[in-house]
C-alpha cells in the first residue's frame, strides 16, 4: 500500500519479511547467541559498531535523552559515532527489547533523516517485528506447540526472559499470523537451521516427548520443503 504525497510516494506498508530474514541471519551466524536469554548489549556489540551507554553516561554527553520522548533505549548521534542510550534503572528484561529496537533500525537500513510520521510509524513496526524475532523466534515457538507444550506468558518470561509486555505482544502475533503465507523457500531452510543450532535448548526447555522423533520431524520438514 501506498500513499501520494505532495511529488514523492511513501510505502506506508512495513516490510514483515526483510526484518525477519535480517533477524534470521543474525540468529544463524551470531557467536553471542547460542542459548537462550542472551546479552542483547553484546549483540550489538557484535553486530555493529554502536556503543551501549545508559541513561546517566548521556548526561556526561550532554544528551538530553528525555527530549525525544524515550522511556527505555534510543539511539544517537553523537560525533560521527551511534550510541544506544538505555535506562539501566530498568529491568533488563523490559530494556533488551528496547536495545534490539534500536539496533533493528541500522540492521534494517532505515534512513534517520526521514521525519514524516508515516515512514516513523512503518520503521518503528518493522523494528519491534525485528527484535520480538530475535528474542523469541517464532521457529522455536512453532517446535514447541508441536511438541504439545502450549505457548502462556509465564512460559515465555521464564525461558527467554522477556518482558511481560514483549511476551503478550509475541503470543498475540502467534496466534494470528500464517508462518507459511509469505515464506521463501530460502526462509524455510533457515528454519532448519535455527532448528537444530538451539536444538539443545529445545530440549531442555521442551523435553521431546516419546511419540514424537526429531530426526524424522526434520527430515520430513525437508521433504515438505522441496514440494515449493
Amino acid at each position: 500500500m501506498t500513499m501520494r504525497g505532495d511529488s514523492r510516494m511513501i510505502n506506508i506498508k512495513p516490510d514483515f519479511a526483510n526484518a525477519h530474514s535480517r533477524a534470521n541471519k543474525i540468529l544463524v551466524t551470531s557467536n553471542i547467541i547460542s542459548d537462550f536469554p542472551y546479552s542483547a548489549i553484546d549483540l550489538v556489540k557484535e553486530q555493529s559498531e554502536i556503543r551501549c551507554r545508559t541513561f546517566k553516561k548521556a548526561l556526561e554527553y550532554g544528551v538530553d535523552i528525555f527530549s525525544f520522548g524515550s522511556e527505555s533505549a534510543i539511539i544517537f548521534k553523537y560525533n560521527e559515532k551511534s550510541i544506544i542510550f538505555y535506562d539501566d534503572e530498568k529491568p533488563m528484561n523490559h530494556v533488551k527489547f528496547s536495545i534490539l529496537h534500536e539496533l533493528g533500525h541500522l540492521i534494517n537500513g532505515h534512513d534517520f533523516l526521514k521525519k514524516d510520521s508515516i515512514t516513523y510509524q512503518k520503521y518503528e513496526i518493522e523494528t519491534n517485528y525485528f527484535a520480538a524475532q530475535l528474542l523469541i523466534p517464532e521457529q522455536i515457538l512453532r517446535e514447541i506447540q508441536k511438541r504439545g507444550t502450549r505457548i502462556t506468558h509465564e512460559f515465555l518470561q521464564n525461558y527467554f526472559a522477556v518482558s511481560y509486555q514483549a511476551a503478550d505482544k509475541r503470543i498475540a502475533t502467534l496466534e494470528k499470523t500464517n508462518f507459511e503465507w509469505w515464506r521463501s523457500r530460502t526462509e524455510r531452510e533457515y528454519d532448519d537451521i535455527i532448528l537444530l543450532k538451539y536444538k539443545n535448548f529445545l530440549d531442555i526447555i521442551c523435553p521431546v516427548r516419546y511419540d514424537y522423533n526429531f530426526e524424522v520431524e526434520y527430515s520430513l520438514q525437508l521433504e515438505r520443503n522441496s514440494w515449493y
